[in-house]
């Protein structure tokens, strides 16, 4: 099937929130990387959601990178017939559904049906449970430490899952996400409770949505945990990888853990830079692609 993406000259836009950290834009530009050496000759752009992140990126960066218009404007004027929109989100909530809005406004912008861009959207990071059930397997990738040749000191799941079971009950992995006021944040919910069954010393908490800071510390409290390991459940560590959760201001988690008598050891790697993790998106890409032919075809 994918030669026939080509035949109808198909373009690929990946739309996360967008940072104006340097440390972000490089996983972005390495996610780039891995989509086009698994889609040699199809264009494929990166585009944020966030106006703001856009124009700091220019400020401060001197970086340009188009919004969800723009990029879909540049892959038409690069002769593209057809579009996968691509979330970099984690869950689909509000920001995922002002992308998918945003796409299908432009697909309208042509009055004439037969010319209109058509586009499709890839789903984002976790959009069920078995996307929690998979990005569970991958996470030890995370918190393990890499050996010297950059891999994993597991060899396999068992073994990652019996190096962390084995450590000290006062130790504990903590994982903070970003959260959302939209229904969506109970995915967050969901995927806690399948790292909890997976690992019993890895919990997930979020910044804007439940469960929050306060109830991380509660129930780290309540299990005796001393010490913990805390990382960005994020796709890049960015703002607020760097202030929210490891800042020092008095409000940042890492403060508020500390005062509340938890070691806390910091490590600002992130979701997207684990190759697993990408290969999740890219699969939801493929989706997308398979969804957007079979549209096609019934077009005839």
């Amino acid at each position: 099937m994918r030669s026939s993406y080509f035949c109808r000259k198909t373009g690929m836009l990946l739309v996360p929130y967008g940072s104006g950290s340097p440390r972000a834009m490089a996983t972005y530009e390495r996610i780039l990387a891995l989509y086009r050496k698994d889609y040699p000759g199809m264009p494929v752009l990166l585009a944020f959601t966030s106006r703001l992140m856009i124009k700091r990126l220019q400020e401060r960066e001197g970086i340009t990178v188009p919004n969800i218009e723009e990029g879909l404007g540049k892959l038409s004027g690069q002769g593209c017939k057809q579009v996968v929109v691509q979330s970099l989100q984690i869950v689909p909530g509000g920001e995922f559904h002002r992308l998918v809005s945003i796409s299908r406004e432009y697909e309208k912008k042509d009055a004439d049906p037969e010319k209109r861009l058509k586009i499709t959207i890839g789903l984002p990071l976790l959009s069920g449970l078995e996307d929690c059930r998979r990005v569970s397997k991958i996470l030890p990738d995370l918190w393990n430490e890499p050996t010297k040749d950059g891999g994993s000191n597991a060899r396999d799941e068992t073994d990652r899952k019996s190096q962390f079971a084995v450590e000290p009950k006062k130790d504990a992995v903590l994982l903070a996400g970003h959260g959302t006021g939209h229904p969506a944040d109970a995915i967050y919910s969901q995927m806690a409770q399948v790292l909890k069954k997976d690992y019993s010393q890895v919990l997930l908490g979020t910044i804007e949505g439940f469960p929050g800071l306060l109830e991380m510390i509660d129930e780290l409290k309540a299990t005796g945990v001393q010490k913990v390991r805390l990382h960005p459940f994020l796709l890049v560590a960015g703002g607020h990888a760097e202030n929210d959760i490891s800042g020092p201001a008095p409000d940042s988690w890492k403060s508020t853990l500390e005062r509340a008598g938890i070691e806390v050891d910091f490590h600002l790697s992130a979701l997207g830079e684990i190759e697993g993790i990408v290969q999740i998106l890219k699969e939801h890409s493929l989706k997308a692609l398979e969804e957007m032919e079979m549209q096609a075809d019934r077009r005839g």
